[in-house]
């Protein structure tokens, strides 16, 4: 029973110290802001190849970071999906990336998680799935969070920076129609 017990007590508090401290430990941490340059990083689409930022040069782009066992980021797929004719038209690629190694929780794969809750969005590819290494979650997502994304220009600066695209939608479609 007090084995039980104790074994309960380590998941609680590892699964709070998950949520509530940084990924990893790196001092290279930057601050990115609205109108600070974003970090360049690599990062694996899910044919395999291996892409960066630089790729993305001259067209602008929203770098969302998921867990695929999140509910709120499959519900930002959901809302993504019914709204991607509005990227497609400013000619913005979503850029989904898996934190990394998922947060150390198992889920669906990134390419299954983005085709299953935004079929339309990923088929045309406008959302287009890919892996987060540790360095450029470090970056972007050093605390961890679920569902963060950023709003970059054609020129590599941060627009706009904001959570949960189920429910920052229209604050994001604003972001992108006031400074791109």
């Amino acid at each position: 029973m007090l084995i039980g017990i104790v074994i309960a007590l380590a998941i609680v508090i590892s699964g709070y110290l998950l949520w509530h401290k940084p990924v990893g430990t790196d001092s290279t941490v930057q601050n990115i802001t609205i109108g600070s340059k974003a970090p360049e990083n690599n990062f694996l689409l899910d044919n395999g190849a291996y892409a960066n930022l630089s790729k993305y040069k001259g067209h602008p782009i929203v770098l969302w970071f998921v867990a695929t066992w999140c509910s709120t980021c499959a519900q930002g797929n959901q809302v993504l999906n019914g709204n991607y004719q509005f990227f497609k038209k400013h000619g913005i690629d979503i850029i989904e990336l898996e934190l990394y190694k998922d947060l150390g929780y198992r889920g669906p794969t990134i390419t299954n998680f983005v085709s299953s809750y935004a079929p339309n969005a990923y088929a045309n590819g406008t959302i287009v799935p890919a892996l987060s290494g540790n360095n450029m979650t470090l970056k972007y997502d050093p605390k961890g969070y679920l569902d963060i994304y950023y709003l970059i220009s054609a020129n590599g600066t941060v627009e706009y920076i904001n959570g949960e695209p189920a429910l920052t939608l229209s604050q994001l479609k604003n972001a992108i129609n006031n400074s791109l």
